[in-house]
C-alpha cells in the first residue's frame, strides 16, 4: 500500500491553483517511478474526489476504485448538480465566486475565513474527535491510546505546512474539476457509514446516480471512520 501526500500535505510541495484533474498525472508519475503498471486507488473523506479524478482520467491503469465516506463529489458537484451552489453558506459563496475570477485571491480569502484552523488542529484536536464520536459505531476507535498515536500523527501531517499548505486544499472544490462523474468508465465502489455526521446519504445517492458503473455499500455499524472498521472488506473488494 502506498499513501502519497497531496500537494501541501506533509512534506509534499504546495501546488497553487491546482485542480483535481492534476492529481492523476502525479499518481501516474509515481507509479512509473516505482515500476507499477496497474493498481487500485482508494480515496477516503476529502480524498474521494482525487480518487474520482483517477477513475475518470487514469482508467486504463486502474484495477479498482473505492471512494469511502466522501461528500465532495456529491455535495460540491456544481456542474452535475447545479443546486449545490444554493446550499453554500455566505463565506463559501464568496470564496467560490472569487475563485472563478482569481484563485489566488480566493485562497487568501479562505485563509482569512479560518484564522484559528491551524492552531485548533495543532493544539485542540479533541473538538474534532468529539464530533467524530457522534457516531456510536466509531467510538471504539478512540479507546486505544496506541491506535491514536499514528492517527494523531497523520492528522498533524495535514497541517505541517500551516495555512500555506492547506488553503488550496480548502478551495479545490471551488475550482474547475477537469472531469465529471459521468466521464468515469471503470467500476467504482462507493462505501459509506450510515452514522457519518459529515456525509449525508443524499450525496452518496447522487454519486451513485451519476457514475455509470457504481456499486454502493452502506455500513450500518459505523460513521466517518468506517474505513478503519471495514478496511479488510475494502481491500478484498479491490483485490
Amino acid at each position: 500500500m502506498i499513501a502519497p501526500d497531496r500537494p501541501g500535505i506533509g512534506l509534499s510541495d504546495v501546488k497553487e491553483a491546482r485542480r483535481y484533474s492534476d492529481w492523476p498525472s502525479d499518481i501516474a508519475s509515481l507509479a512509473d517511478a516505482l515500476g507499477i503498471e496497474r493498481f487500485a486507488v482508494v480515496g477516503w473523506s476529502s480524498g474521494g474526489p482525487y480518487a474520482g479524478a483517477c477513475a475518470a482520467l487514469l482508467a486504463q491503469r486502474l484495477t479498482g476504485v473505492a471512494i469511502v465516506n466522501s461528500r465532495h463529489l456529491g455535495q460540491y458537484n456544481f456542474i452535475e448538480r447545479p443546486g449545490a451552489y444554493d446550499e453554500l453558506d455566505s463565506n463559501e459563496r464568496a470564496e467560490f465566486d472569487l475563485a472563478q475570477a482569481d484563485p489566488y485571491a480566493a485562497a487568501e480569502l479562505v485563509a482569512a475565513h479560518n484564522p484559528q484552523l491551524i492552531s485548533n488542529q495543532r493544539d485542540h484536536p479533541q473538538g474534532l474527535y468529539d464530533f467524530l464520536m457522534k457516531a456510536e459505531g466509531d467510538r471504539w476507535f478512540f479507546e486505544d491510546e496506541a491506535r491514536m498515536v499514528p492517527f494523531d500523527a497523520a492528522r498533524r501531517e495535514c497541517f505541517r505546512q500551516g495555512m500555506d499548505g492547506v488553503r488550496w486544499e480548502l478551495i479545490d472544490a471551488w475550482l474547475p474539476w477537469g472531469f465529471r462523474l459521468a466521464d468515469i468508465s471503470v467500476p467504482v465502489h462507493v462505501c459509506h457509514g450510515r452514522q457519518d455526521p459529515v456525509v449525508k446519504e443524499a450525496y452518496i445517492d447522487f454519486m451513485a446516480s451519476k457514475i455509470p458503473d457504481c456499486k454502493v455499500v452502506v455500513w450500518p455499524d459505523c460513521g466517518h471512520l468506517g474505513i478503519a472498521k471495514h478496511w479488510g472488506d475494502i481491500l478484498q473488494t479491490l483485490a
